[in-house]
């Protein structure tokens, strides 16, 4: 893949990606030609690939066969995060071989270890004569998930959450408590120090956050905390997922946040998922040593077991989901322009 440097590389990156058909090849449909034309494509791989294995208790079980690693290779992934409350559920062989699969086809994995050195490694990749680096965390943790000095897992940023009551229940009884979440400190700090580690060695910084809650649109405190931190430390773009549904993105001191891309393919049918889980996007934009510059969305629905659809930004299904992201974004001040089949984005003016 040939780097573009008159006006920077460019970087295209889609959402949560549980890939499980009869059929990888041509899994990405019309995307696969843009993310294969991007610079620096990447997403998150959301289970792991592997026959077999021993399935974690007590949770919703995602695992691909190693043959949908073909389409990944296909659509032309750079950099792909493992960091996700998936990547167990079938065990340490399961967790082993995906990593290994994908070494296979030099497809580097983020975020997730043999143990917690390996899973707090970066990737590192140089494009168009910039060094692009890239981190990846995950918040939403089962049991056991989490990496060890000793032991597998993922890289850990750890949310807490307290109810506490906001009226005088004698008065207002039932009334639902205010809900504080906030980032384990010591883990933020540990993010911090590897951030500002990474932009010693990298012109850029990318990160990636599997945080927030399941099937709700709204930023949790705990997100933006981490969002904001990970800027703070260095970080020239954070992108986030999990929630299968899209959520908003904002600008904090000139980078964007990308809150939640939803899934761009999810091959499950999860009982409580919604038609709003089939919203989506790629999320696109020039990198340069100042940062990134130019970003845009491309609207994308994604069915199960049915390939990414590209819509225009100016009719449609592509119209309708524009103008969702525009009311998650209202609260944050981020706009919106569409510009031919990209919605250009901007920070508040």
């Amino acid at each position: 893949m040939s780097p573009r440097a008159k006006d920077g590389p460019k970087l295209l990156a889609g959402g949560d990606i549980a890939i499980n058909r009869a059929e990888s090849k041509g899994a990405f449909g019309r995307l696969i030609p843009l993310l294969r034309e991007s610079d620096v494509s990447f997403a998150n791989l959301e289970l792991p690939l592997y026959h077999g294995g021993k399935p974690a208790p007590e949770k919703i079980l995602l695992r691909g066969a190693p043959e949908m690693a073909g389409a990944l290779a296909e659509a032309g992934f750079d950099v792909m995060a493992f960091a996700n409350n998936h990547v167990l559920d079938y065990g340490e062989d399961a967790f082993a071989e995906t990593m290994s699969l994908m070494d296979s086809l030099e497809i580097p994995l983020v975020g997730g270890g043999m143990n917690l050195t390996q899973a707090r490694k970066p990737v590192l990749i140089e494009r168009g004569g910039l060094r692009v680096g890239f981190l990846a965390y995950c918040s939403v943790i089962p049991r056991g998930f989490e990496a060890t000095s000793a032991g597998p897992g993922v890289n850990p940023i750890r949310a807490h959450t307290s109810y506490r009551p906001w009226r005088d229940l004698s008065e207002y009884p039932g009334t639902p408590p205010r809900i504080d979440t906030w980032a384990e400190p010591a883990h933020l700090a540990r993010m911090k120090r590897d951030i500002r580690n990474l932009k010693k060695k990298a012109d850029l910084v990318v990160v990636n956050h599997h945080w927030g809650t399941s099937m709700t649109h709204e930023v949790m405190d705990f997100e933006r905390e981490i969002a904001h931190a990970t800027i703070d430390a260095g970080a020239d773009l954070v992108l986030g997922g999990h929630p299968h549904v899209l959520q908003a993105i904002e600008f904090y001191k000139g980078a964007p946040i990308v809150y939640s891309m939803g899934n761009l393919i999810f091959d499950f049918d999860i009982p409580f998922f919604t038609d709003e889980t089939h919203d989506t996007f790629l999320f696109g934009c020039a990198l340069t040593k100042k940062g990134v510059r130019e970003p845009y969305l491309m609207p994308v629905t994604a069915g199960v077991f049915s390939k990414p659809r590209l819509h225009s930004p100016k009719r449609g299904e592509g119209r309708r989901i524009t103008g969702v992201m525009e009311a998650l974004n209202e609260p944050f001040g981020t706009n919106l322009e569409v510009q031919d089949d990209r919605v250009l984005i901007s920070a508040p003016s």
